[in-house]
């Protein structure tokens, strides 16, 4: 993990992780802009991407990001955003005591304790997609554009020639396991969960959410995949992100 930071120190804490094939810097540029308020954003490269090394595990992100977080005294965290592959490292930094995470808005994540099916199915099609990409001069993926448009899936194609097969098996394992428990109404309270009706981690999800966390904000995005609504409207999307924080902290009587 490499830890990308933008604006004030003095400013509220905002951490931005992001999914498979985009990187921390990536989206802080994708979703910085629309944000009205003033912060402190911090949005790690996670293993794999941008200026990070191997992606080991979840729990090797997360212990650099927790020393991290820890060392420079960022513990009470105003938003913690996290998509896909970045809620790995997110629901662990949600669940720890040791901050203070004020609000939470996860997207496209596949709640099981474990998947091992729909593992072996992302390591193989990862895999053969990155064969594929390697035998041909592409600027994007013909099937990420078909899913996320033209610069979205270009950004996506230039990351995914920079993860290695290692890399790939030990990304799909943390997004198929997670240790759960039933949140408690403070954390559900916090907490905002986001799909796309096509998504293939809300086919899991859908039976996890409502044992573990039945109160938390759930929206369902109508005909868009997996992290498709951010990607296409990425200024309505984090306008609503900003507005949950208020919402939230309203409904709480927090100013």
């Amino acid at each position: 993990m490499f830890i990308n930071e933008y604006g004030s120190k003095n400013q509220p804490v905002v951490v931005l992780l992001a999914p498979m094939m985009v990187s921390g810097d990536d989206l802080y540029r994708l979703m910085s802009p629309y944000f009205q308020g003033d912060y402190h954003f911090i949005s790690p490269d996670q293993g794999g991407h941008g200026k990070a090394g191997a992606y080991i595990s979840a729990e090797e992100e997360y212990r650099t990001l927790k020393d991290f977080l820890i060392r420079n005294g960022y513990t009470d965290i105003k938003l913690l955003y996290g998509a896909s592959l970045g809620v790995a490292v997110g629901y662990r930094l949600f669940l720890d005591p040791d901050f203070h995470v004020r609000h939470a808005w996860f997207d496209g994540v596949a709640l099981c304790r474990n998947a091992s099916v729909p593992e072996w199915f992302m390591k193989h099609l990862f895999r053969s997609r990155k064969r594929k990409l390697a035998r041909k001069t592409v600027e994007a993926s013909s099937s990420l554009v078909k899913m996320y448009g033209y610069e979205f899936a270009r950004m996506m194609t230039k990351n995914f020639k920079r993860i290695t097969a290692d890399d790939i098996d030990a990304i799909c394992h943390a997004c198929c396991h997670y240790d759960l428990r039933r949140l408690t109404k403070q954390e559900q309270a916090k907490l905002h969960l986001d799909f796309g009706e096509k998504d293939f981690d809300w086919l899991y999800s859908k039976k996890t959410v409502p044992i573990y966390m039945p109160e938390a904000e759930l929206v369902i995005r109508p005909g868009y995949p997996h992290c498709g609504y951010m990607a296409a409207h990425p200024k309505e999307y984090t306008e609503e992100v900003e507005a949950f924080i208020g919402k939230a902290e309203t409904c709480s009587g927090i100013r």
